[in-house]
C-alpha cells in the first residue's frame, strides 16, 4: 500500500521525518551549537547535571528544556552518560518514554555504546554519549566531554555554496 507523507490530508509520519533529517545530516548526531546552554554537563560530588539545549540523534530532535540532575553513585566504576533512544517503548500523549538519560557502567573499562540503525529498522536502541567519567567513593573524577556538535549555519552555507556552484554549470 502506498502512503503519502507530504500530500494534502496525509499524515507526515515521524519515521519518514527522521529519515529525512538523518539523510540531510549524513547520519551525523550532535548538539545544536546555538541553542540554550548546549546541554553542558557539570559535576557536583557524585551528581551530574545536564543543562538546557537540543541534540539531534539519528534524525530525532531531543530538547532538554531546563536542566536535569543525575546521580552517578560512588561505586568505583568506569561510566558513560548517554541519551538513550529505545524504540521498543511506547510514548504517551503526555510523556516521552522512548528517550532517557542513562549511565552505562563497568568495573574494568569504559563500556561500549549500543548503536543500532534505528532509522533503517525503525526499531532498536541508539545511545548518544555526552560524557565519560569514573565514580569513586569521593565522587566523580576524570570527566571527559564527548559531545559532538551540529553547525546548522555551516550546513546551510555548504548547501548554498553547492547550489551556487551548480548554477554555474
Amino acid at each position: 500500500m502506498l502512503k503519502g507523507h507530504v500530500f494534502k490530508k496525509q499524515r507526515f509520519g515521524n519515521e519518514i521525518f527522521a529519515l529525512f533529517i538523518d539523510t540531510f545530516l549524513n547520519r551525523r548526531c550532535g548538539i545544536a551549537e546555538n541553542y540554550k546552554e548546549r546541554m553542558a554537563v557539570t559535576v557536583s560530588g557524585s551528581t551530574l547535571t545536564v543543562s538546557s539545549g537540543c541534540v539531534c540523534v539519528r534524525g530525532r530532535f531531543i530538547e532538554e528544556d531546563t536542566s536535569t540532575p543525575i546521580s552517578a553513585g560512588t561505586d568505583n566504576s568506569y561510566c558513560k552518560l548517554v541519551i538513550e533512544i529505545d524504540l521498543s517503548k511506547e510514548n504517551t500523549d503526555s510523556e516521552l518514554i522512548q528517550v532517557n538519560y542513562k549511565i552505562l557502567k563497568s568495573t574494568n573499562g569504559y563500556p561500549n555504546l549500543t548503536q543500532t540503525d534505528i532509522v533503517a529498522n525503525n526499531s532498536g536502541v541508539y545511545q548518544y554519549e555526552l560524557v565519560q567519567f569514573r565514580t569513586t567513593s569521593s565522587g566523580i573524577v576524570d570527566l571527559v566531554d564527548k559531545r559532538t556538535y551540529l553547525d546548522f549555519e555551516g550546513i546551510y552555507a555548504c548547501l548554498l555554496y553547492t547550489s551556487d556552484a551548480a548554477d554555474e554549470l
